[in-house]
């Protein structure tokens, strides 16, 4: 009976072994490049009203992923103005790139941090997944 686990488990691992092999034959080229770099796009109309605040959004085009940043100054933050910034310019970035839905991939963050200055700010961070 020992016998016959051993002699089914080494024909199984050699044919595991095998696929294995010809799988990796399957895998593409250094020739075949894909594009997994990551576009900063900065919004023409970032939607705020703060003075001081930035919309800018990073996107990876290969899996349809996008985090966007709405940062200004700690004294001006509302979260309430950031928010709405940033759904507006999800609004304009769906229809320019052509999606028609897209889903929150982790919660919103907010982080605070001051620059080499001093300066204290306020960065909402949002991470959103695209389907077409």
């Amino acid at each position: 009976m020992k016998k016959a686990v051993l002699v089914f488990l080494s024909v199984f691992f050699t044919a595991g072994i095998l696929f294995a092999q010809s799988e990796v034959s399957a895998l593409p080229d250094e020739s075949d490049t894909v594009d997994l770099s990551t576009k900063i796009i900065v919004p023409e109309n970032q939607h705020t009203t703060d003075k001081t605040a930035k919309v800018k959004i990073e996107y990876i085009p290969m899996f349809d992923e996008v985090r966007i940043y709405y940062t200004c100054m700690y004294v001006t933050y509302d979260a309430g103005e950031a928010m709405n910034s940033v759904l507006a310019c999800l609004e304009d970035f769906t229809k320019e790139n052509r999606y028609y839905h897209y889903k929150y991939m982790e919660r919103d963050k907010v982080r605070y941090y001051k620059d080499d200055r001093g300066v204290s700010w306020a960065q909402y961070i949002s991470h959103v997944k695209f389907s077409r």
